[in-house]
């Protein structure tokens, strides 16, 4: 037995030298791993940062890691009934949580007055400079997963969590004069008939998506009577399985989770269905479930995603193109962390 304990050691040590000639084990994609590194970037990067990137970039190149972080996430996930990540919760009835808030475990989603003011002020300025050119300016904020299923977080859990955030903006901004749409009645309705959000996702699915651009349009319509909101009848729907999503990804335990998915597919004559409005919609990953029924919808779509985009908005550029709307959308969680890219800049 000593021996047998002596050869499995030796050979789990070689393994990975032996994974670099042999390649036993494929690698397992990963959203941790970071971009290539360019010479151009390494160069200018001060001296910590250099080695920490060159850690990062080895890893990435070193094929058994992932693997090895699989198999332990896995065992942790599953064996354990716990979580491998602070910021990761796993719920009930196969739910997961991500929280990218304040602190260490990420789980403080609490109200900032300073945010609050900042955003109001923000919003009144970029609806100042749309309406200055003639054009239709329209806000919304997302709510994260946790607030439309917090059922689905262990009692425990929860009472780690401050979540005060969105519901404050709502309660605030509804005794403003800043018109802002919200998303969560609808929402709360909805999913006592199935499923709006992943359950290994950040993201609602597409029949939120659906919701949401149908609130939307039904906003847009009082200006507008080109815009005629969808109903159900118009597409036929379908639910697809799929493995576990981005949280899964996150974990390295996508093919060993599970969700749901759902495909609008339209059943009218789209050219005659949609109307010759322009649209221009500044948005972060949350819009791309939606993206498609304002394609059904308006004659011209924009879409900038302010998130990706590192620089700030420039909206001589966009509003150069002359859109009829401008939409502003953005997760609850993103209010504070891009203020400056968006609308910071206008005064």
């Amino acid at each position: 037995m000593k021996k047998l304990s002596i050869i499995f050691l030796i050979f789990f040590l070689l393994l990975p030298f032996l994974n670099i000639v042999f390649e036993i084990v494929e690698d397992i994609p990963s959203t941790e791993k970071n971009k290539e590194l360019t010479y151009t970037d390494f160069k200018v990067m001060p001296l910590s940062e250099k080695i920490q990137k060159s850690e990062k970039f080895f890893e990435g190149k070193f094929i058994l890691r992932n693997w090895l972080i699989q198999k332990f996430n896995y065992f942790v996930w599953f064996l354990l009934d716990a979580t491998p990540k602070r910021t990761v919760l796993k719920g009930l009835d196969n739910w997961i949580f991500i929280f990218l808030g304040k602190g260490s475990n990420g789980r403080d989603y609490s109200f900032n007055d300073s945010d609050y003011l900042n955003f109001e002020e923000g919003i009144q300025n970029i609806s100042k400079l749309c309406h200055s050119k003639s054009i239709q300016f329209y806000s919304a904020i997302v709510p994260e997963k946790f607030n439309i299923y917090p059922e689905k977080i262990k009692s425990n859990d929860r009472l780690t969590m401050k979540i005060d955030k969105y519901f404050s903006f709502y309660e605030r901004l509804n005794k403003s004069p800043v018109d802002v749409v919200f998303f969560h009645n609808i929402l709360l309705l909805e999913k006592q008939r199935r499923d709006i959000y992943y359950k290994t996702d950040t993201h609602w699915n597409s029949f939120a998506g659906f919701l949401a651009s149908n609130h939307l349009f039904r906003n847009m319509s009082v200006q507008f009577k080109d815009i005629i909101p969808f109903s159900e009848k118009e597409f036929l729907i379908k639910s697809i399985p799929t493995i576990g999503r981005d949280i899964g990804e996150y974990l390295s335990l996508s093919p060993y989770l599970t969700d749901t998915d759902y495909v609008f597919y339209p059943e009218f004559n789209q050219n005659q269905r949609r109307n010759k409005l322009k649209i221009l919609v500044l948005h972060d990953s949350y819009f791309y479930p939606m993206v498609d029924f304002f394609k059904y919808q308006f004659g011209d779509v924009e879409t900038y995603n302010f998130v990706q985009n590192e620089k700030s908005v420039d909206f001589d550029l966009l509003l150069a193109k002359k859109p009829d709307i401008v939409l502003f959308i953005l997760l609850e969680r993103h209010i504070g962390n891009y203020d400056k890219r968006v609308y910071g800049h206008l005064r």
